[in-house]
């Protein structure tokens, strides 16, 4: 009799090819991959280290500090040279020290030390009352000194100076081998103001300490010979203890597999020979074996005994109807969610508006029907709504307005409570929102934002596996709600920085080829933070107006898409001969621009510079524009080898048709531009903005000048008639009816939008307020005040008491 192949045999040659394949991705590893776990290790062993110099460093920056406001507080300001002794005597490093009065905040490139446009925001700040930490000032991109800047009581300010050779005293010594370097970054770059240490670095630093003050840190160099030779062999080792881990994981289970299959067949046999088959083997194989026999051999299939009622409940498991049994659900969760302390889920679902749930996202007041207690029930919606569409993690942000905190974390209570974990990046613009979902672990995402309306409204955007829900997705959330249909579970919150990685890869995208000098107006919403920093990182001259984060928007409403919003950016374009002016929306997804003679360029104008730019590249493109944009602009499309397609106004519906047609621009009269050339499709006013810039940097005309040679019409702004949300929709079917037009083209796409010759009128009910929206174009004043009339008259004789403001 043939002995056969041993069980052990039909393993052995996939486990020898197994480990013949870790020892040669071993071997790789080890000659090309040491060096990153080597350094990892490094950073294990010294980032602590690093942190305490970094804190030491600024404890003597303060120290400097201190020293500069106790002379001020004690010495005579009225003596200026007493003064300037004072300090000199009490802190040696300073170098040069100068007073400033308002009137003399200008820039001064020729003074010494230079006064820059970073240097007057330093001293306007000061001059306000506000505590302003040491900051690098740059003279031609080289690090020139170190401005301490101070109030004095009688509306004047000092400045004094440190050369960036004197800030080395604060370096402390430096080991051999080592290199530490005290930097400011400005965004894709750092410029150096001291260092420590006889070898340069080179390549990037080791570590990195946490930032301080202006964005200070401490960056640390070593070689890595001496980890080298101390952890030679330890790969070595490490790659040995894998594979006799892998034999021992392998033969292990190979070997009690033998001794089953041994024992299951001596049982099979004995089973055979006294035609009484066993109940149960260990292996399912001669289970599915010893049925077959009895069916074969006419034996009766054994009879579970049954289990009592105490039993089926200690054993945990559920009795559940034969029919139900096909519906079982995969997903690990249930329906029930507990109740927390603070939010009543039955209350919630019964009484949350169905007004709240958009088009094109959510949005209410929070005084009314958008409270904590229904971003909550938001959050558990939307998260059981991520898990169906394959995504554990959602990232989380919000803006600047009053309520966003309390909204941020009833929302990411919610999603954990559905079981999905949380990544949070805190107050951001909505675009580093979308740039998140499209690097990080997930393609889901929620924005807690009011974007452009009053500071009572708040809302969320919301990106679901890659697709900014809108129409019956949003309703899908209600449907949610009302029904309590949740997922439940207990997710994780994870912290995480953005913006560093969103200014590097924009400055990397974006070339300025000439300096620009610029007016920014964030409007106090939440690009405050960001956007100085990201022009500055592109080499322009910034000036930055209301960039202080405040939900109270004191200066003016954040919506740049009304010239009454833009009148301070147009004033300073003018008064510092800016080359043109920016302006944001309170989550930084709208733009508006000024030109160097302080004219606004509305989007749908902007949108043919940006349009011819990007054609100039793909020939042939789509091109998407909403139906707020001007006439002219489908026609520029076309003369530069475009294809303009023009669709419904609104962000979500916006990006949908872009993914749909695989546009490479859209844009709409609103604001809203979405650069897929380049970019990731989605509506960043930011990214926009730079990508202006780069076009400016290649022309030697004026901004002005270049939109001269543009088509140019009459047009009216948005104009928003009030008209309740429970009927505007109905009004605008019944003006698409019932509308008297003449010979006008009539287009139904969103609203009614009719084109004459020389004119067209828009009409169509608003997604986000309660409000029809009116637009018009013409050629002419004449033609304009026509178009209006027509379709004043045409509301009216619908809705004789509508209130008409045009």
């Amino acid at each position: 009799m043939g002995k056969g192949k041993s069980l052990v045999s039909f393993f052995l040659l996939p486990l020898i090819i197994g480990l013949a394949l870790l020892c040669v991705v071993g071997a790789v590893l080890y000659y090309l991959g040491i060096q990153q776990p080597l350094e990892t290790q490094a950073k294990q062993l010294i980032g602590s280290q690093i942190e305490e110099r970094a804190d030491l460093i600024e404890q003597k920056i303060n120290q400097i500090q201190k020293t500069i406001s106790v002379a001020v507080q004690t010495g005579g300001q009225s003596d200026e040279a007493q003064l300037v002794r004072d300090i000199k005597s009490s802190t040696p490093q300073i170098d040069q020290v100068q007073f400033f009065s308002p009137e003399d905040l200008q820039v001064n490139l020729d003074n010494r030390p230079v006064i820059t446009h970073v240097v007057v925001d330093l001293l306007r700040k000061a001059l306000a009352g506000e505590a302003v930490p040491p900051e690098l000032i740059l003279n031609k991109g080289q690090a020139d000194y170190v401005a301490f800047v101070h109030k004095l009581n009688d509306q004047r300010a000092l400045m004094a100076t440190v050369q960036p050779s004197q800030m080395a005293g604060l370096m402390g010594g430096a080991d051999p081998g080592t290199y530490f370097e005290l930097r400011q970054s400005f965004a894709e770059s750092n410029h150096t103001i001291a260092s420590a240490g006889t070898n340069p670095g080179t390549g990037q630093p080791l570590v990195v300490s946490p930032a301080f003050g202006a964005n200070w840190t401490v960056a640390f160099w070593q070689g890595t010979g001496n980890f080298l030779a101390t952890a030679g062999l330890l790969p070595i080792l490490l790659m040995l203890g894998a594979v006799i881990a892998l034999l021992i994981a392998a033969l292990m289970p190979m070997i009690s597999l033998q001794r089953l299959l041994n024992k299951d067949a001596r049982e099979f046999i004995q089973g055979i020979n006294d035609q009484h088959m066993p109940n149960h083997f260990s292996l399912k194989f001669f289970n599915d074996m010893a049925s077959s026999y009895r069916r074969v051999a006419g034996l009766k299939e054994p009879v579970a005994p049954s289990q009592s009622a105490e039993e089926i409940e200690e054993s945990g498991l559920q009795v559940e109807d034969d029919a139900s049994e096909d519906n079982e659900s995969s997903v690990p969760a249930t329906k029930t969610i507990p109740i927390s302390g603070q939010f009543d889920l039955e209350n919630i679902s019964h009484s949350i508006s169905a007004d709240i749930f958009r088009e094109y996202d959510v949005r209410g007041r929070v005084d009314k029907d958008f409270d904590a207690g229904v971003v909550y029930a938001l959050g558990l919606a939307i998260g059981s709504e991520a898990y169906g569409r394959g995504e554990q993690k959602v990232v989380v942000a919000r803006d600047g307005r009053i309520s966003s905190p309390e909204l941020h974390e009833a929302l990411k209570q919610g999603l954990v409570d559905s079981g999905r974990d949380v990544i949070d990046l805190g107050m951001v613009p909505t675009p580093l929102l979308y740039f998140a979902t499209h690097k990080l672990d997930t393609h889901s995402g929620v924005m807690v934002t009011g974007s452009h309306n009053p500071t009572n409204h708040n809302g969320l955007k919301i990106v679901l596996a890659g697709e900014t829900i809108h129409g019956k997705d949003v309703k899908t959330l209600y449907k949610r709600i009302r029904e309590q249909d949740f997922l439940s579970g207990h997710g994780q919150i994870t912290d995480y920085q953005i913006e560093q990685q969103y200014l590097e890869e924009v400055a990397s995208n974006i070339k300025v080829d000439k300096p620009l000098k610029i007016v920014i107006d964030s409007g106090n919403g939440v690009t405050g933070n960001i956007a100085p920093r990201l022009f500055q990182a592109l080499g322009c001259d910034v000036i930055g107006l209301h960039t202080k984060i405040d939900g109270n928007f004191p200066n003016h409403h954040p919506d740049p898409n009304h010239a009454k919003n833009l009148q301070d950016v147009i004033a300073m374009v003018l008064q510092e001969k800016a080359d043109l002016g920016l302006a944001f929306d309170g989550d930084g997804d709208r733009l508006g621009v000024i030109d160097n003679q302080g004219n606004v360029i509305w989007t749908d104008r902007l949108m043919m510079l940006l349009a011819m730019d990007v054609l100039s590249r793909k020939n042939g493109a789509e091109i998407v524009y909403d139906v707020k944009c001007t006439r002219h602009l489908p026609d520029m499309i076309k003369k530069h080898g475009g294809h303009p397609i023009i669709w419904k106004t609104g962000h979500s519906l916006m990006k949908a048709k872009m993914q749909e047609t695989g546009a490479q621009l859209g844009g709409e009269g609103s604001g809203h531009i979405y650069f897929k050339e380049r970019w990731y499709g989605f509506d960043d006013a930011l990214y926009a903005a730079a990508r202006l810039l780069e076009i400016l940097g290649k022309d030697p005309r004026p901004l002005a000048e270049i939109f001269e040679q543009l088509p140019q019409s009459l047009e009216t702004e948005e104009i928003n008639v009030p008209v309740a949300d429970k009927i505007k929709f109905k009004l605008i079917e019944v003006l698409i009816k019932k509308g008297q037009f003449g010979d006008g083209k009539v287009s139904t796409i969103d609203g009614i939008r009719v084109e004459y010759p020389d004119r067209w009128l828009l009409a169509r009910a608003s997604n986000t307020t309660p409000s029809i929206v009116i637009k018009f174009e013409a050629d002419s004043s004449e033609a304009l005040e026509q178009v209006k009339t027509l379709l004043r008259e045409q509301l009216l004789a619908i809705a004789p008491k509508l209130k008409v403001n045009f």
